[in-house]
């Protein structure tokens, strides 16, 4: 919604700003339904389908990740409806005419119907109930980076992790207090996870002779790394994704150049997407939550800190760290991915998966279970 009293950045719009706005994803709407027009008369057919029939209730944080994954072997089959819409914009136009087909062109296909938390019904059902301790082994969906990056660039990163890494440790990211700063979460010892600006102030404070405060991706030629071996570009403004200090390949390539992330909790969950976004450039996380990703990520291959005393050893830790012990943790964390948390690794699980119940993080979505 273009008002929204929940979201701080959009409450205060005028009513005017918030009719543009309505007016706006209208057009857009209509835009995108264009494509499905065309992709009726004009598709592309696999062997095998994922059925999302309208889409209706079933939009998702993840179904870029699964598109990316699976869209090699499967085409995506729908119905035409405007709820459809919500699903073109997700994975993007180009994906979705190349990788989808009417439901009305696939009747006898064989079909693997998509569910979202509808247990009782046949095909698979994606389980959001991400955060609860099952007694059995589950097939988990992994955790994703921003979810966009899947829809067309995702090879492009290929060349990052190539990159030297002159830089010891690396944040990026919105420090807003009125977003990041309502973040309650405690651990199985019911001590409270420190958030995202409770971090980085803290860091800040602490060792700020030791940190270079990035205002834009060009500032990166006058750092001193061995003066200022963290570097920091935080905003704290309630700013859209595409006017922050970063753009998100300029957030990624810095990821890649950087032998450790420190990596902050989300607004309202634990879960970041700068963990996997870390993982998968071969940068090590400093991380307060990552001990809740499934499947488990090796606590020998990043750093744990749950509290302001272990924060400021993880910080030194990882400044006097070898290069010996850096580059054994990165090569950890690249087979980690390669064999867990790709595309390729997914839809290599998904084809001997043993039952169709898939343990997916929704973000926000993900939090209602434990209400």
């Amino acid at each position: 919604m273009a008002h929204d009293l929940e979201n701080p950045r959009t409450r205060n719009y005028s009513k005017f700003k918030s009719f543009l706005i309505s007016l706006e994803l209208i057009l857009k709407k209509g835009w995108l339904f264009i494509f499905v027009i065309i992709n009726f008369f004009f598709h592309t057919k696999k062997n095998n389908y994922i059925d999302i029939g309208n889409y209706k209730n079933k939009d998702s944080r993840f179904i870029n990740f699964l598109f990316k994954s699976l869209k090699s072997k499967y085409n995506f089959s729908y119905n035409v409806s405007l709820s459809i819409l919500d699903f073109v914009k997700k994975v993007g136009i180009k994906n979705f005419v190349l990788n989808s087909t009417p439901n009305i062109f696939a009747k006898k296909s064989n079909k693997i119907k998509f569910n979202l938390n509808c247990q009782n019904q046949d095909g698979l059902n994606f389980n959001t109930n991400y955060f609860y301790k099952y007694k059995d082994e589950k097939l988990y969906l992994p955790y994703y980076m921003y979810p966009k990056i899947y829809n067309s660039n995702y090879e492009d990163l290929e060349k990052f992790k190539l990159n030297l890494k002159p830089i010891k440790i690396f944040f990026s990211g919105s420090t807003n207090k009125e977003v990041y700063g309502k973040f309650t979460w405690f651990s199985e010892d019911k001590v409270k996870i420190l958030n995202r600006i409770e971090i980085v102030e803290f860091i800040i404070k602490n060792f700020n002779d030791k940190i270079f405060f990035l205002k834009s991706y060009e500032d990166i030629i006058k750092v001193d790394h061995s003066k200022t071996p963290i570097i920091l570009s935080v905003n704290d403004g309630l700013i859209k994704k595409s006017k922050t200090n970063l753009s998100n390949t300029q957030h990624l390539e810095l990821i890649s150049k950087s032998n450790f992330i420190l990596t902050a909790p989300g607004a309202d969950m634990p879960l970041c997407h700068h963990l996997i976004e870390g993982i998968k450039m071969k940068t090590i996380p400093i991380s307060n939550y990552a001990n809740l990703h499934k499947p488990l990520i090796s606590k020998n291959d990043y750093i744990y800190f749950n509290d302001y005393e272990t924060l400021h050893k993880s910080i030194l830790t990882a400044l006097n760290m070898s290069d010996e012990e850096i580059k054994i943790k990165q090569d950890n964390l690249e087979k980690f991915y390669n064999e867990k948390l790709s595309p390729a690794s997914f839809l290599n699980i998904f084809e001997s998966r043993k039952d169709n119940e898939i343990i997916s993080c929704n973000d926000v979505e993900s939090l209602k279970w434990l209400q």
